[in-house]
């Protein structure tokens, strides 16, 4: 009993810890964002600020561009989470269920693919962008995000397609379904916990997302949250304290999508869907 006890102390100090490293920075972060330029610099730094206000949140959303920022993200980060999944479903779905020939290798090259930067491919990017005309459009960074993502995010939905019981597939055969019926009635609703997953993970990865948003944004109007927070250092100076509440601003949205689609990750994939 005791050493089950140690195991479990030694288990919570762990997860402690490890939470300590991810929750910590977010709050020095705001507590920078409620401080005024003096604090900011004030010696030895205070976690609480003496004056805090939020007027430097009023500011960020009233006297610059952030919600602009925020909208060209939203629509970047939604559209291209949505282009992914349109394009992974059906190639996780097939590549799960059906033996064909050249699909071990077609496996192998989709990890091979992911394994690659983007950093590398920013010159043939520009290229092929460019060729297309859609150098500084949103549309081109979504095809761009949407075409970076989808061998990782075909991997992730495999694995959950591998998941569900033969027996489903095997029901729906008899009744007469189709693949494509079988796939949109059936499957995705019992792997809604993996989608939800990996949707929020590719939402997080392009809201963050800055090299290749850099090389293929020039016009300040189109800039990404990334880009925009970017902008506000100065070579000479800068309002840290500014750009600490344009951040904070800039974390929000993820947060608020996580812990919204939170479940998703706790979920059982076949939960009810078959009885022992």
């Amino acid at each position: 009993m005791i050493a089950t006890l140690r195991r479990r102390v030694g288990f919570g100090v762990g997860l402690a810890a490890a939470a300590g490293v991810f929750v910590l920075p977010q709050l020095w972060l705001l507590s920078l964002s409620l401080k005024s330029k003096a604090g900011v610099y004030e010696y030895p730094p205070r976690w609480i600020p003496v004056e805090g206000s939020l007027a430097n949140y009023r500011f960020a959303l009233t006297h610059t561009q952030v919600p602009w920022y925020l909208w060209n993200s939203a629509v970047v980060a939604i559209t291209a989470t949505a282009v992914t999944l349109l394009a992974a479903i059906p190639a996780a779905y097939v590549l799960s269920r059906e033996r064909f020939s050249g699909r071990g290798p077609l496996l192998a090259s989709l990890l091979a693919v992911q394994m690659v930067s983007p950093v590398i491919l920013l010159v043939p990017i520009y290229r092929v962008i460019e060729r297309l005309g859609l150098i500084d459009t949103r549309a081109g960074l979504i095809l761009v995000y949407a075409a970076m993502q989808v061998p990782f995010t075909v991997w992730v939905l495999k694995n959950f397609f591998d998941a569900v019981p033969r027996s489903l597939f095997e029901a729906a055969r008899l009744d007469g379904a189709t693949r494509a019926r079988t796939l949109w009635t059936i499957v995705l609703p019992i792997v809604t916990p993996g989608l939800g997953a990996t949707a929020v993970f590719n939402l997080a990865a392009y809201w963050s997302e800055f090299g290749l948003a850099l090389v293929l944004l020039d016009s300040q109007e189109r800039f990404t949250m990334p880009l925009g927070l970017f902008s506000f250092q100065s070579a000479y100076d800068t309002d840290w304290q500014l750009l600490a509440a344009a951040s904070f601003i800039a974390l929000a949205p993820v947060l608020a999508a996580f812990v919204l689609l939170q479940r998703f990750f706790v979920a059982g994939l076949t939960a009810g869907a078959v009885k022992g």
